[in-house]
């Protein structure tokens, strides 16, 4: 699977949350409808696709614990909480 076969050659020894959904999706399991953005703009893109409410998370294969490191906010329900709650 290239996402396995992209995250061997990048040396990681561990898949990030949004990676592992992406192969899970693959096999049929259902997921969170999801985005990985970088910026305010793809954010506010999503947002429109998903809808709200939201939750943000950051993500990193080097992450496993996102919550004790405060990078989940849960429950934004509009454009202002969402732009606040993105790091810039």
């Amino acid at each position: 699977m290239e996402i396995i076969e992209k995250a061997l050659e990048e040396g990681q020894r561990t898949l990030s949350e949004y990676e592992s959904k992406q192969i899970l999706s693959s096999y049929g399991v259902p997921v969170t409808k999801e985005f990985l953005v970088n910026d305010l703009k793809g954010l506010m893109r999503a947002t429109r696709e998903i809808g709200y409410p939201l939750v943000l998370k950051g993500c990193s294969s080097e992450i496993a614990h996102k919550t004790e490191k405060g990078l989940i906010k849960v429950d934004i329900r509009n454009e202002a909480e969402t732009t606040s709650a993105f790091p810039q």
